[in-house]
């Protein structure tokens, strides 16, 4: 073969091949004809991707920053916290019963939970443990709002839907809030008061939680309120922290140290106690030629026996049981539409029973009606 017959082979070759032919039984793609199928591979992997993105993203609930899964549960298998920041206390009892007529109604395991004293750290224990444990929902009472507010974001972070109920933590992220308007509340007790008392006089305000801002929203409601009448004064706040004995007690020593005292107001835990020290010492009365007058909040037997007897003047409750059971309700809701708009801000209002009214609601708490 010549040289010149060899190159003019390999010429028509190279044009052969860059044509696009290919010779007898060999197949030959074209520069064309492989980033096609690149684009068609790549189109199909970014569709694949872009399908089980959209599939993972309908099982995800985004409220505001935080992502919560759908839950797969069965409803009665569902666990839902509602956390008070003290259980031993009576009020605690009055929110666990609209708690348990919820868990019954959705037949769903909802219960009542929290500490055993009125410590921020016990609290954090409790709630570190529901957090943990992974509880498909969490509502809380809260008493330290700084010091809870990182652990109701940490819930929402490890997606458990949580809000609040009884005592709000507003900037917190939480979801839902039930409960009431805590300063409202304290003007509708010095509002009380006025009309009971008239627009002079010595005052005395007392609470369980001098430092909780149940009761600081609640003081300042009285505080504001009062300021509009230059001849009503007031001479102290009783802090009656502790048990019930060591309550008392300090309300003795706030009586006894303000001889000329035409009336008290409780911020919070300690109206029922004032009856009774004011009944034990047998002054105060309001057929009496000096009597005591009193306002304050929350619903006991012993307050309504306390109202029908003149020891105290009128209470204000503000529907624990409500308060329950909308916090099962909400999260019970979610936890099974997946729809966020369940979760709102309830104001369970204010209840007012003073001598008209408390012979009625003293015979339908005894009767078994949730009342507080």
């Amino acid at each position: 073969m010549s040289k010149k017959f060899l190159a003019t082979a390999i010429a028509v070759l190279v044009v052969v091949l860059i044509a696009g032919f290919s010779l007898p039984g060999c197949k030959t793609t074209t520069v064309a004809e492989t980033t096609a199928a690149a684009e068609t591979t790549a189109a199909a992997e970014t569709t694949a991707a872009a399908e089980t993105t959209a599939a993972a993203d309908s099982d995800i609930i985004k409220i505001g920053e935080y992502e919560f899964k759908k839950s797969t549960k069965d409803p009665k298998d569902l666990e839902i916290a509602i956390f008070y920041m003290n259980i031993t206390h009576p009020f605690a009892q009055l929110i666990k019963a609209g708690v348990d007529a919820a868990a019954k109604e959705f037949d769903v395991n909802a219960y009542m939970t929290g500490p055993l004293d009125w410590t921020t750290e016990s609290q954090i224990a409790v709630l570190e443990t529901l957090i943990a444990k992974k509880v498909d929902g969490l509502s809380l009472a809260v008493l330290d709002i700084p010091g809870i507010t990182p652990v109701i974001q940490k819930a929402l972070s490890a997606g458990i839907p949580t809000t609040c109920n009884n005592v709000d933590a507003p900037d917190s992220g939480r979801l839902g809030f039930i409960g009431e308007d805590l300063y409202k509340s304290g003007v509708a007790t010095a509002e009380g008061l006025v009309e009971v008392m008239g627009e002079k006089g010595n005052v005395i305000l007392s609470t369980v939680g001098v430092a909780a801002f149940w009761s600081q929203e609640r003081e300042r409601g009285v505080r504001d309120t009062l300021a509009k009448y230059p001849d009503i004064k007031i001479v102290g706040m009783i802090d009656a922290a502790g048990d019930e004995q060591t309550a008392y007690a300090a309300l003795e020593n706030g009586l006894t140290a303000n001889p000329d005292l035409n009336a008290h107001i409780s911020c919070g835990g300690t109206q029922q106690l004032w009856a009774r020290l004011l009944k034990n010492r047998d002054v105060g009365n309001k057929d009496s030629d000096k009597p005591i007058y009193s306002t304050g909040h929350d619903i006991y037997e012993e307050t309504l026996t306390g109202i029908i007897e003149g020891w105290t003047s009128m209470s204000f409750g503000q529907n624990p049981y409500d308060q329950g059971y909308e916090a099962v309700k909400q999260l019970y809701q979610f936890l099974t539409t997946s729809d966020p708009s369940v979760f709102k801000v309830i104001d369970t209002g204010l209840l007012r029973i003073d001598s008209t009214n408390a012979e009625e609601y003293l015979a339908k708490m005894k009767a078994g009606e949730p009342i507080g």
